[in-house]
């Protein structure tokens, strides 16, 4: 998921009535779970073009069996995306987070059921089948077979997830549709030139420049990527670490190896919406560390922008990546082998990199937003996808 504030574009609205409004599809309210994100334009590009396909985004929705009954008239469809907070307790001491778990865990069961009996249909787009910080596997195993078996429609963005959701969640797997994660084309502003950002960030101009771009979480793998970095013989390449810190370590790692390198540059903070472009236009690759292979908002929005990337060479990754034609590729959890990737992206001449980038860019213009929408229009009002 992309963690990053974006020039959203205004919510559509339904189309106007006309003659032929007896034959078009009725409005229809879907509520997300959770609400959307101000600091990650994803849900609002999918739900801008829902509203295209006769779907109304409901908003300050809550889950609760008294909103529930208040909105049966209001809400048709509930739609979630990162579940886990509806059955983890995050709070209080460790000991007692388990027990309240479960407890939390049959709640979101029962306002399950009552949806369903109320007549509300249940979505859910699965970006990864398990939470990307586990705590307890077990808690959230059940957690996503419960959802899994209430939901009407299941989705994933690939098929790297898609064959996650099958290896652990049973008969409810069968019912996965895959639809791809739109790109993020045209949603950032333009933001100042290349020369400009790297005279700030104090990088020369013909540096070798990787980016590594969204929150500082375990499992982006930032620390190997550091690792790998520091091993590299590069001595005229930089690495830029921009993002808000999510878990402390990753930030601690981040500092620790600045301060024993200075080709690492940490901008270790919110990235604002004007900034987000000129980053990647400042740099010359992308990189993304983590090796589970799950969908990657920041791959895409790295193709988005027309940047080559270096990632783990997974299903979903290689096909992003049209088996290297857009970037450089390593085996997951591999340090040597992400450190060889990097060596070999540095060492790319200019055009290959020109070749590279126009090529990461064509991906990114597959992922059509128009088309995703009216596909999974069709998949919620159960025409197929």
């Amino acid at each position: 998921m992309v963690s990053s504030a974006a020039q959203i574009p205004k919510e559509r609205k339904p189309p106007a009535a006309s003659a032929d409004a007896a034959a078009a599809p009725a409005c229809l309210r879907i509520a997300s779970f959770p609400n959307v994100l101000a600091t990650n334009p994803y849900q609002r590009l999918l739900y801008d073009e829902l509203a295209a396909h006769g779907f109304e985004l409901a908003e300050d929705a809550h889950l609760t069996l008294g909103w529930l009954v208040r909105s049966r008239g209001g809400a048709d469809y509930l739609h979630f995306h990162w579940p886990q907070p509806f059955w983890r307790h995050e709070s209080g001491p460790r000991r007692q987070r388990g027990p309240l778990s479960y407890l939390k865990l049959g709640l979101f069961a029962a306002r399950l059921a009552a949806a369903r009996l109320l007549g509300y249909r249940i979505a859910w787009t699965i970006h990864q089948v398990y939470p990307h910080e586990v705590e307890s596997e077990r808690l959230d195993r059940l957690g996503a077979v419960v959802l899994a078996r209430f939901a009407n429609v299941l989705v994933a963005h690939d098929e790297g997830t898609l064959e996650a959701a099958r290896r652990d969640l049973g008969r409810p797997a069968r019912r996965v549709t895959v639809i791809p994660h739109g790109s993020y084309i045209g949603v950032y502003p333009e933001g100042r030139g290349r020369g400009d950002v790297r005279e700030e960030l104090g990088i020369p101009g013909e540096s070798f420049v990787f980016l590594c771009f969204g929150d500082l979480r375990l499992y982006k793998e930032v620390a190997r990527l550091l690792t790998a970095f520091s091993a590299t013989e590069l001595p005229g390449a930089v690495l830029v670490v921009a993002g808000t810190v999510c878990a402390a370590e990753q930030g601690d790692a981040v500092e620790a190896h600045a301060a024993a390198d200075p080709r690492i540059r940490p901008l270790l903070s919110f990235v604002p919406e004007e900034r987000v472009s000129e980053l990647f236009g400042a740099a010359d690759a992308a990189v993304i560390a983590r090796g589970d292979g799950g969908t990657s908002g920041s791959l895409i929005l790295a193709l988005s922008m027309g940047v080559p990337a270096v990632a783990a060479r997974t299903v979903s990754y290689e096909d992003l990546l049209d088996g290297g034609a857009g970037g450089w590729l390593f085996e997951p959890g591999d340090t040597a082998s992400l450190r060889a990737a990097l060596e070999e992206a540095a060492g790319t001449d200019a055009e290959e990199r020109r070749r590279k980038g126009e090529s990461a860019l064509r991906s990114a213009e597959r992922l059509r937003w128009p088309e995703i929408g009216e596909r999974t229009a069709a998949l919620l009002r159960g025409d197929g996808a």
